[in-house]
């Protein structure tokens, strides 16, 4: 018997492993199983079938270096969303100011909250354009 787990621990040697996004595509593909028992479609089963192949090709792939950057990938893309989320309640909480996208080259310019309407010139693009403010 401890001969056939040496065996099974050579064979995981060098393989990649499990990781975040294994367990991203694996919940993803249990929350598809779940929804799949009330809809019943043959293409949402097969979905789910070939996130659980994929998850499990990832786990056991020998190319660690691929992985690694699909992990990585996936990490930087939580980490915008959440800097993102974090900025809304920022500006949500400040009080003194509000922040208007520029039309033209899009940059978030943060400006007095002064009501009324106003001319604002872009620091970035230098376009003039106005901004209406509701209330203070």
């Amino acid at each position: 018997m401890n001969n056939f787990y040496y065996k099974i621990m050579r064979w995981f040697e060098g393989r990649y492993g499990i990781d975040n996004l294994f367990y991203l595509l694996f919940c993803f593909s249990a929350v598809l199983a779940i929804i799949n028992i009330f809809l019943r479609l043959i293409y949402l089963q097969i979905i789910v079938y070939a996130l659980v192949i994929y998850a499990v090709f990832r786990a056991l792939s020998k190319n660690i270096e691929a992985r690694r950057r699909e992990n990585e990938t996936l990490e930087n893309l939580v980490i915008k969303i959440k800097r993102k989320r974090e900025n809304t309640i920022l500006r949500k909480q400040d009080k003194t100011h509000i922040y208007k996208k520029c039309p033209y080259c899009k940059a978030v310019l943060k400006l007095p909250r002064i009501k009324g309407n106003h001319k604002t010139v872009c620091p970035r693009c230098k376009c003039e354009f106005n901004v209406r403010v509701y209330k203070e």
